[in-house]
């Protein structure tokens, strides 16, 4: 099942254009970075999101939504972008939290304090591709405030790392075997190169970078970024230029304005937007609908069991879970229905605990004694798509006249989360 829906996600490939990166560190250690973005409409948002609770202060810039930016920086300074790249075959680890390819960019923003954090956290993490749900086939472009670069590709089911990259366009940087879409990815690359490496040990401004993205600017380019990270102690200064589609220039002072409210930018004509309440944390999902069977191990009973959770994101969650047993009787086959009640508590972002009390069907309004009591551990993958595969192993006590069965079972199942 996790397989046919990751391959639906996938078949349908990248829409967009073709977005260049641009990066240069000055001998004083300031880090100027910029990009083309070149997509199919010039209407977008610029998110500056201040920090809450552990998670970082961020600005992000998108048309999908808040949890599926295609740019942005942290306020450590640690900045990922997204270009797009030709497809290539990538099933997801149903053992790994499954993220949509441009909500791991918010992902790391939140996160990752530098390079290495968030390459470490790629490596956490499934990834799916496809645009049918807005989720293309990109490679990644991070840098930070020390002057380390990577860009994260995911090729044919494996992750490749490359690092100290200054150039990032719409071909892969790992497999030049697979040959790019878009006709100008390799020749913008070059250009650009040519263009940055001409200025290496000097100091540039941001009006360079602009530049340089100007002379590789695409019909299709709607808006271009440049951020400006200066060291200043512990804390960074960053600055942020966006151009619009009309070539107007405005400058946003990040490290201020993080430190604010939540504020909010039409990135067409670069005009703020006035809202008296933004949602800019990540919607969960309210409920879970499980169903998981087993053939029972040792001789137990076959088992089909029907969950309906509360999901609560950070506290143990409670649920209705409705278990059907089949057992083989002496001349018969015999059903048995438990209705009842679940406890369960999801930890390390892919690990469950679930302890459930359950009581006979035809007993339940004459008799409140509990006959069938469970116990789970398993995986259940903390997805930002709806579903989740599940895999546990469940032990059953069950208590019948003058004596109590225990049987374990090797649930398999899915869930899918709304």
């Amino acid at each position: 099942m996790f397989f046919i829906i990751s391959t639906f996600y996938t078949f349908f490939t990248s829409s967009l254009f073709a977005c260049t990166i641009v990066y240069h560190k000055n001998p004083d250690g300031t880090i100027v970075v910029g990009k083309n973005s070149d997509l199919d409409s010039p209407q977008g948002l610029l998110w500056f999101i201040p920090p809450s609770g552990e998670k970082h202060g961020m600005v992000l810039l998108e048309q999908l939504g808040v949890d599926m930016p295609y740019e942005g920086m942290n306020i450590s300074g640690l900045y990922v972008a997204i270009t797009a790249v030709p497809f290539s075959w990538n099933i997801p680890n149903i053992l790994r939290p499954t993220r949509i390819s441009l909500q791991i960019v918010r992902e790391i923003l939140e996160n990752s304090n530098d390079v290495y954090s968030a390459i470490e956290l790629f490596k956490k993490r499934s990834i799916v591709f496809g645009t049918l749900f807005g989720n293309p086939m990109v490679h990644y472009f991070l840098a930070d405030k020390f002057g380390n670069t990577a860009v994260v590709e995911l090729v044919n089911n494996k992750l490749n790392v490359i690092t100290g990259q200054n150039i990032l366009t719409n071909h892969y940087l790992s497999a030049n075997h697979i040959k790019p879409d878009n006709p100008t990815s390799i020749s913008r690359y070059e250009k650009a190169k040519a263009l940055i490496d001409d200025l290496e040990n000097l100091k540039i401004i941001p009006m360079n970078i602009l530049s340089i993205l100007e002379s590789v600017r695409q019909p299709h380019t709607v808006w271009t970024t440049t951020f400006v990270v200066r060291e200043a102690t512990n804390k960074p200064s960053i600055e942020l230029y966006v151009k619009s589609i009309n070539g107007s220039v405005k400058t946003f002072y990040v490290t201020t304005m993080l430190e604010g409210p939540c504020r909010l930018y039409n990135i067409e004509n670069l005009e703020e937007i006035e809202i008296s309440s933004l949602e800019t944390t990540r919607r969960n999902s309210q409920f879970l609908v499980k169903i998981s069977n087993s053939y029972g191990l040792f001789f137990s009973p076959s088992m089909t069991a029907f969950s309906l959770i509360v999901n609560n994101t950070n506290s143990p969650r409670i649920g209705f879970e409705c278990i059907v047993l089949n057992q083989s009787a002496e001349n018969y086959y015999q059903t048995m229905l438990y209705p009842g009640i679940s406890f369960d508590y999801h930890f390390f972002e892919q690990f469950n605990l679930a302890f459930g009390i359950f009581f006979l069907s035809d007993e339940l309004l004459s008799n409140i004694s509990v006959p069938l009591i469970t116990f789970d551990i398993g995986i259940e993958p903390d997805n930002w798509i709806p579903y989740r595969p599940l895999l546990f192993l469940r032990s059953a006590v069950k208590f019948a006249e003058n004596k109590t069965e225990l049987s374990f079972y090797l649930m398999f199942g899915s869930g899918i989360a709304f």
